[in-house]
């Protein structure tokens, strides 16, 4: 049946061709999505003549969406399709009636469009007619938000006194775009639409509120066509009323550290009563004690509180608010200004390593003070020490800052800054200042060794360096030579290097040449010790008498060359009478 068909038409369009076609009529319809719409289509025949072939084209579509298909003299072999993907089984053509009509039920927006029907005839040409279908798609739903993004359903609130409010109406769906009408009661209000890709918006403003916006019903609604049922969301304001006023009592004085105050809050005009609470900082206060007057209109809380100098600069508020309302509470307060004594701290140049500050450096310092009032004078401490602004010693003290020229050894220890205000003074903790040194030679040393041949003889070479990381190289001159002392005769205990020498002729009579290294140099002039054959020491001289009494007196004398070996002194007492003599020995011996 299809193949012959489709000959039959093949045929009939070669016989339209042939006869010619006649103009289409159109005709423009308008329903709302949902409804039954009835589509005409002219299929009078002239005498004699019949309908053959009836097709529906819509204009998106290329091929036919509904046809009709009358095979001669029959009526009850009427053959009706319809493209399953456009109209389905919503479609039925009534062909009994004058016109002809196409009937589509529960239309859609997307049936919307220009639909063409050709009839076909035995004899006559074939004719085409035209119908504009607009389909009307009633808006869905109407959603209200507050401007907190909350939806609303039937109230708008609480909301305060003074308060501006806004709502936001957004309406989904609608073929074509629907208009949005806002009513304050049945009063009509004016606001701009916003256009969006799921939806149309409106936002209204409103505020500030008063007490005869109490109930106020407020509707958004949304229409697009007269026969449409408009879509309408109302809600109703709801309002409370939050406190007029927030006193904090007391002058803005300065407040000393330790002392105990009771300040007081005030708040009238609150409906239910306020509720008043204590901050510092934002951390609430909660030890405090609350009244309210006879008629409820004034509530007064009282916070009773010391502060100690870390509340300094904090921030100190009451706020009065209503649990009722949603408004933001009022709030009094001011800066605390509290007196303490002076906190200093010292603190190293920045571009300076406090671990890398050598001799000859320049070394400069800042004192940090916190202190409230302002501190008045600085002074700066060495070692506890009052350290004097002296510039010819490369000590310069301008404000806070302090600056060291050319720093040496003695520079080092613990420097600290002290700061004076009206409440007192205050020292920073100790900054230790580290000087990084090569070695050079302690004084307290012997430079001359007497030695006999083949006797050895322990020379100790003690240096003071910072790093104390030190390494030791020994050198033996004599008008001869000099040479590198072998290291298996040299030990190390910290910066004191020992080295045992043994001379065996006359030419190992002679200098010793000690040097150290650490990480910052080497040691400029070596520490030189003499090596000489030992003798005999120098008799001791200049020797007096002192604190004499009946049974003891001091005898002080200075000690000549000990010719290169330890000294032990001998004392000699006669006594005359008795012709009795004492000897003393002593190893040590006290110069005068």
């Amino acid at each position: 049946m299809a193949f012959l068909l489709h000959i039959y038409v093949i045929s009939t369009i070669c016989f339209c061709l042939i006869c010619g076609t006649k103009d289409a009529s159109q005709k423009h319809m308008e329903v709302v999505s949902g409804e039954t719409v009835y589509l005409p289509c002219n299929v009078s025949t002239s005498e004699g003549d019949k309908v053959v072939l009836i097709l529906w084209y819509r204009q998106d579509k290329g091929t036919p969406i509904y046809s009709v298909d009358i095979r001669e003299g029959l009526r009850k072999s009427i053959k009706r399709w319809s493209d399953e993907n456009v109209l389905g089984d919503r479609a039925y053509f009534i062909i009994d009636k004058e016109p002809g009509m196409l009937c589509i039920q529960n239309t859609k927006y997307s049936d919307s469009g220009t639909y063409r029907c050709r009839v076909d005839f035995v004899k006559s040409q074939t004719r085409n007619s035209k119908v504009i279908l607009t389909i009307v798609e009633p808006p869905q739903k109407v959603v209200l938000w507050d401007d907190s993004g909350n939806e609303l359903s039937t109230v708008v609130g609480p909301c305060s006194e003074g308060d501006i409010i806004s709502l936001k109406c957004a309406v989904f769906g609608g073929k074509p775009i629907p208009e949005i009408t806002w009513l304050r009661d049945d009063i009509k209000l004016i606001s701009p639409i916003k256009h969006g890709d799921q939806y149309i918006e409106s936002e209204l403003t409103l505020g500030p509120l008063g007490r005869s916006d109490l109930k106020s019903r407020i509707s958004c609604r949304a229409s697009n066509h007269p026969r449409a049922t408009p879509v309408v969301t109302v809600v109703q304001i709801d309002m409370n009323f939050p406190p007029l006023d927030i006193r904090l009592l007391g002058a803005y004085q300065p407040l000393s550290a330790g002392r105990r105050y009771d300040l007081l809050c005030q708040s009238a005009g609150s409906r239910p009563p306020a509720v008043i609470t204590w901050w510092l900082d934002g951390i609430r206060m909660e030890k405090t004690t609350e009244t309210t007057s006879s008629d409820g209109n004034q509530t007064t809380s009282t916070l009773s509180i010391s502060f100690n100098k870390n509340d300094a600069g904090k921030l100190l508020t009451c706020k009065a608010y209503n649990h009722a309302t949603s408004s933001e509470p009022l709030e009094d307060g001011w800066k605390l200004e509290i007196h303490y004594a002076p906190q200093a701290y010292v603190q190293l140049g920045t571009s300076l390593d406090p671990n890398a500050i050598r001799e000859g450096s320049d070394v400069y310092f800042d004192c940090l003070v916190e202190a409230e009032p302002p501190v008045y004078r600085i002074e700066w401490r060495h070692n506890e020490l009052l350290l004097p602004r002296n510039i010819s010693q490369g000590v310069i003290i301008s404000n806070h800052s302090l600056v060291l020229q050319g720093v040496s050894r003695t520079t080092a220890g613990n420097f600290s800054c002290v700061g004076f205000n009206s409440e007192g003074e205050g020292s920073s903790p100790p900054f230790p200042l580290n000087i990084l040194y090569a070695p050079t030679c302690t004084s307290n040393q012997s430079i001359i060794y007497g030695a006999a041949k083949q006797e050895d003889v322990k020379i100790k070479c003690t240096v003071d360096a910072n790093p104390y990381e030190v390494e030791f190289t020994w050198t033996f001159n004599n008008s001869a030579e000099s040479i590198d002392v072998a290291t298996n005769h040299i030990s190390q205990i910290g910066t004191t290097s020992i080295v045992t020498y043994t001379p065996v002729t006359e030419l190992d009579y002679g200098t010793l040449l000690c040097s150290a290294t650490n990480k910052i140099g080497r040691q400029r002039i070596p520490c030189v010790f003499h090596i000489i054959a030992a003798g005999r020491p120098d008799h001791v001289h200049n020797c007096t008498l002192s604190n004499i009494s009946m049974t003891s007196l001091t005898v002080t004398c200075s000690d000549g060359f000990d010719g290169g070996l330890s000294q032990l002194f001998v004392m000699e007492l006669v006594d005359a009478h008795l012709k009795i003599q004492h000897i003393f020995k002593f190893l040590t011996f006290c110069t005068q």
